[in-house]
Formats: C-alpha cells, sequence, structure tokens
C-alpha cells in the first residue's frame, strides 16, 4: 500500500511541476503590454470659457 501510495505522489508531483510553469508562462505571454509601452496620448483640460455653464448653475 505505501508503494502505491508513493507512485501518486510522485506522479501528482510530476505533472504539477510541468504545469505550473506551464500556466505561469502562458499567463504572461498573454497579457497586454504595460503602460509605458503604448504611446502617449496627452489629456489637457478642458478650455476655460467665461460662457460655460459651468457658472451658471
Amino acid at each position: 500500500m505505501k508503494r502505491a501510495h508513493r507512485t501518486a505522489h510522485a506522479r501528482i508531483w510530476t505533472i504539477l511541476v510541468v504545469l505550473l510553469p506551464l500556466a505561469f508562462f502562458t499567463i504572461l505571454a498573454l497579457r497586454q503590454s504595460p503602460p509605458a509601452d503604448r504611446p502617449a496620448i496627452l489629456i489637457e483640460a478642458p478650455a476655460s470659457d467665461e460662457n460655460s455653464s459651468e457658472g451658471a448653475q
């Protein structure tokens, strides 16, 4: 009985040793590029108009 348990234990750990890094690297490969790799988009504040409706409320 001990022999069957050890064989099952060895197989389970062997599968985990293969699958966990494979899953990790797959997730890294499918990840979107970080924001530093994307082109910069300038975000500007709206132009201040004296006739804007914000002050009227």
